[in-house]
């Protein structure tokens, strides 16, 4: 059963206690991402990410690691468009000592300049590295074409300008602005003691006060879906593709009807379009849809590697394959099919205190809420071939954007003049 416990100074904890297991998962999740920067500070908040394990007050950068790791344990982060989560794993009888170093890590962080300078140059060998990958190019292309002025268009590594300017000011401020009780949320999963874990959360957090008096964080708006098309010539022996329908937010339940259409379409091996356009036709290595979403947008993308001069045929196989769910030639059998696939993803990806602490800190930290898995469960139980069809009627009748990385002068680009199903 999963709980919630509110401390006084408005930070969420959100536990499952699991017997069975011999650790304890501890997850921070800060509502700080690409999504809540501006175009000046974008990347702040995955450099902060780094920055934070540089050393504090009472531990070196070194110290931080070697204390979780001798005793069997392991810590990191990372960084979303929406979040950045700080976490630790252990073994339970070493609940405390997690907390120890993760309130240190985020409470007293010693910003020195001379650290900034070092891990600019890091991370913006890791944006270099991301150049040269075209399926990296291939979906910021297609965020910035979808999410167009918008901060969801922002890389969260940031821009290699963008991150040259970061310092210690700025790194100061948006940690005031973005790291402050109200948008912070602590999740556990694993084997503890309830009371003990209340009093070390109120121990190592309970004092974290907030000197902004404005609550930002919930100051965004819905954002805007886009459509056109993109290409991006790069000269190599395979084109990528990416057909992109909008889509559902995670807090609308029509994203599980989304993603049983996506199953159906490209979700694995007995999908129609790896049967069709790989094994039947032999067009393509990779093919797949899947669906991406925030707090309050989501996608539904198909992505397709290819020769540059087979990329017209793959497309215009993709469209024939659209357009039958879009004239509602779905079977009963392939619905059943898909939800219980969805269904085995969902319980196999929480069957370690890792993925059961992650997920339920993200549902509390975006939608402020407690989602049982047998609640998600009964949802997708729920949905019949009727509800499929018409979400899939629904979704495809729309224009949609293409985005396309290869050799431009091997490809047929008119046909993605045609971006309607018909």
């Amino acid at each position: 059963m999963i709980k919630l416990h509110t401390l006084s100074n408005g930070i969420r904890l959100v536990y499952e206690k699991i017997d069975t297991v011999k650790t304890v998962s501890i997850g921070i999740w800060v509502l700080a991402g690409s999504r809540y920067e501006t175009k000046k500070i974008n990347g702040i908040s995955h450099f902060i990410e780094h920055i934070l394990f540089k050393g504090t007050k009472n531990r070196s950068s070194r110290e931080i690691v070697y204390e979780i790791e001798s005793i069997g344990g392991q810590i990191n982060a990372f960084t979303a468009k929406e979040y950045t989560c700080f976490y630790v794993r252990v073994l339970d009888e070493f609940l405390q000592k997690g907390f120890d170093i993760l309130s240190d890590l985020i409470l007293n962080p010693v910003i020195a300049a001379e650290e900034i300078e070092k891990e600019k140059t890091v991370i913006i060998e890791e944006i270099n590295m991301t150049k040269d990958d075209p399926e990296e190019m291939l979906y910021q292309s297609l965020n910035d074409l979808i999410w167009k002025s918008q901060a969801l268009s922002y890389p969260i590594i940031g821009k290699e300008s963008t991150v040259k300017k970061i310092d210690k000011i700025k790194i100061e401020c948006y940690m005031k602005e973005r790291y402050i009780p109200q948008n912070i949320v602590i999740s556990v999963a694993g084997n503890f003691a309830e009371e003990k874990l209340i009093e070390f959360v109120k121990m190592y957090f309970g004092d974290w006060k907030c000197s902004n008096k404005t609550d930002v964080s919930y100051c965004i708006s819905k954002p805007v879906f886009n459509r056109g098309v993109v290409i991006k010539n790069k000269k190599s022996d395979q084109a990528h593709l990416a057909v992109t329908f909008e889509g559902f937010g995670q807090e609308d339940e029509k994203v599980y009807e989304l993603l049983v259409l996506s199953n159906i379409l490209g979700g694995g091996m007995s999908s129609r379009l790896f049967q069709r356009i790989r094994e039947e036709l032999g067009l393509v290595y990779s093919i797949s849809s899947f669906v991406s979403t925030f707090k309050d947008a989501g996608v539904l993308i198909i992505y397709a590697g290819t020769n540059p001069k087979n990329i017209a045929a793959v497309y215009k196989e993709i469209m024939n394959q659209l357009n039958l769910f879009l004239k509602g030639e779905i079977l009963p059998d392939e619905v059943e099919v898909a939800k219980q696939q969805i269904k085995g993803s969902i319980i196999f990806g929480l069957e370690n205190t890792s993925s059961r602490m992650s997920n339920i800190g993200k549902n509390m930290l975006l939608l402020n809420k407690i989602m049982e898995i047998e609640h998600i469960t009964k949802i997708i139980d729920s949905i019949d071939y009727t509800n499929v069809i018409d979400t899939a009627r629904e979704v495809l009748s729309k224009e949609f954007s293409v985005a396309v990385v290869g050799n431009k002068k091997e490809m047929d680009l008119k046909i993605f003049d045609q971006r309607v199903l018909t």
